[in-house]
């Protein structure tokens, strides 16, 4: 076992990277340090399996060499991977298919203008004055604390039956039950005045609806254009995605929403004044060009969306096939899922049960990666499933998770493995901490485990 390997950072400029979204533990900043472990225990053609593969960017970074087998639990991952791994853009996003798209988008975006027009009208109020510096922060907080959502205990006051009617739980069970009524309103219902406001509410519902019926109606009607409607559906979806990302006035993550105070109310209000539409065609236009730049000539990547032990069990010939599984897993007790629930149910589009102030989804996954108890088991299924398949594992951890250090996460593998079968390669590094300005010295480990 090779306890002294310690290396410095390298630089990622013969790697692609493509960020869809700010992802917390995201492999990024150590891209190379990870990047190369994997080189070196591969060939060209070779199989790696990432088993949480989170925003793939360690898949995207190795398609070119090669062939990935990709699997998360969220289904937003799969779309990002769909997306990364196996889109190419030719034909390219244009002409007629924009055109189609905005006429869509146009559709259900005057259907809520028209529904929410009290709360929108309201909004823009408010943004007009805020611009021309005739709003109080106090003003803001209370139009954003006493605007009725789905899920509330308590109907707000000041808002008239006819408009309350609208979140009624009744009126919700019929979109639940039929997910893609018209018109779509999930995020106009569920999330105003969070995340962002009541007008980007139904910019972000109208681009959802614009998505599934370009992708289920126009594509099928227009076979002569040579989309393909499933990896355009994902660039797409990857494209709304980044754009939440991008006004989230949060620190990169849907675990909370800031409440505003004199402090931020600027802030929040020039964030809502985005035109989602227009940030929207840029994104997608920014992708498309990134991934011509680096499409891959290996055309069999695999994207999956299965519990990691369901994929485990189901689908052992991957394993089986695989030079290396690589598994990264979470390190801390915040479950993903609570951190991403918004971009979830974005892509699921469900119209899900809902709890707590951060609007969480009931039926979240909870991982055992998180879990003091639980994550020695975990860890052990993972090492005997690679065993069994005769296979090369690599689990990429940090210090201070779950496991506390080098040496605790050592004691788990060694019930698994010979002392002389694992290697281990320690990286010093700086964690951003989502939130908090401070930053975090830390080390990245890498634990090699040989079959």
């Amino acid at each position: 076992m090779n306890k002294n390997n310690s290396q410095k950072p390298e630089a990622t400029d013969n790697r692609p990277i493509l960020v869809i979204t700010k992802y917390m533990g995201s492999k990024k900043p150590i891209l190379d340090f990870i990047a190369q472990e994997l080189e070196d225990l591969t060939q060209p053609g070779d199989v790696i399996v990432d088993l949480m593969a989170g925003t793939h960017t360690i898949g995207y970074a190795m398609k070119g060499r090669c062939r990935i087998i990709a699997n998360d639990i969220q289904r937003f991952s799969l779309v990002i991977g769909e997306t990364l791994l196996n889109y190419y853009p030719q034909p390219l996003f244009n002409g007629e298919a924009v055109s189609a798209f905005k006429k869509y988008y146009h559709l259900n975006m005057r259907h809520l203008s028209e529904l929410f027009r009290m709360g929108i009208n309201e909004e823009d109020s408010l943004l007009k004055k805020h611009a021309d510096g005739n709003v109080s922060w106090s003003a803001c907080k209370k139009h954003s604390e006493d605007y009725p959502h789905y899920g509330q205990l308590k109907h707000p006051t000041g808002w008239p039956e006819e408009y309350l009617v609208l979140f009624d739980k009744h009126r919700i069970k019929a979109f639940r039950a039929l997910s893609k009524l018209s018109p779509y309103n999930l995020f106009s219902l569920y999330y105003p005045n969070t995340y962002l406001g009541i007008r980007q509410c139904a910019e972000v519902d109208s681009l959802r609806f614009a998505i599934d019926k370009l992708c289920d109606e126009w594509i099928p009607e227009n076979e002569d254009l040579e989309y393909d409607a499933h990896g355009l559906r994902c660039l797409l979806l990857s494209s709304l995605i980044s754009t939440l990302s991008r006004i989230n006035p949060g620190p990169g993550h849907w675990a909370a929403f800031p409440k505003i105070n004199e402090n931020n109310y600027n802030y929040i209000m020039s964030q809502r004044r985005i035109n989602l539409l227009d940030l929207f065609i840029k994104k997608l236009d920014r992708f498309e060009k990134e991934l011509l730049i680096h499409h891959s000539d290996i055309k069999d990547h695999v994207v999956a969306s299965d519990d990691y032990t369901v994929f485990m069990n189901d689908k052992k010939e991957y394993l089986r096939q695989a030079k290396v599984i690589y598994l990264d897993p979470p390190y801390s007790q915040g479950h993903y899922s609570r951190f991403y629930h918004l971009i979830e149910t974005l892509v699921l589009y469900d119209y899900p049960e809902i709890s707590h102030n951060g609007r969480y989804r009931t039926d979240r996954h909870q991982s055992p990666f998180s879990s003091k108890e639980k994550i020695a088991g975990a860890v052990g299924n993972v090492c005997e499933a690679a065993k069994e398949a005769g296979t090369i594992l690599v689990i990429s951890y940090s210090k201070g998770g779950i496991v506390p250090n080098d040496d605790a996460f050592l004691s788990i593998l060694r019930k698994h493995y010979p002392a002389k079968k694992i290697s281990v390669k320690r990286l010093s590094a700086i964690h951003s901490k989502m939130g908090q300005a401070e930053r975090m010295q830390t080390k990245e480990y890498i634990f090699t485990c040989q079959p």
